[in-house]
């Protein structure tokens, strides 16, 4: 699960641990044991093999190995690697899905920054004939 956008991680929730609440943060968030509530990050947000969420995720991108049931807003790319099971709601920029991992719920695809002058006309100038 490591890659250039998730090698430093600031928060981890390790695989004996359990928090219940509210959890906002500006890095990276690690979650290998279980978190039952509301996380919110400027950053991203990875959920390990061992890891499960119930509740709401709103972070840039989502990585997901375990489980979640609740939602999740990713304004970038959501990954579902081969052994993820999410149950719920989705809204993501991109979506990957590896063969291998379950979703049952909603999937909504939210328009992507980069792509804000879509939907705009392109002139395109038409080269006189030549006679």
């Amino acid at each position: 699960m490591a890659g250039k956008d998730f090698d430093r991680v600031s928060t981890v929730i390790g695989k004996d641990a359990l928090f219940r609440g509210t959890l906002e943060g500006e890095g990276t968030i690690r979650i290998d044991g279980r978190f039952e509530g509301d996380l919110s990050t400027a950053g991203d947000v990875m959920i390990g093999e061992g890891g499960f969420v119930q509740g709401t995720i709103t972070a840039k991108n989502v990585i997901i190995a375990g489980g979640l049931q609740g939602k999740i807003e990713a304004r970038g790319k959501l990954e579902l690697l081969p052994t993820a099971n999410v149950q719920g709601e989705i809204k993501m920029a991109l979506l990957v899905v590896e063969e291998g991992a379950f979703f049952h719920g909603n999937c909504e695809a939210m328009p992507r920054g980069d792509l804000k002058e879509r939907g705009k006309a392109l002139k395109v100038e038409t080269p006189p004939e030549k006679k």
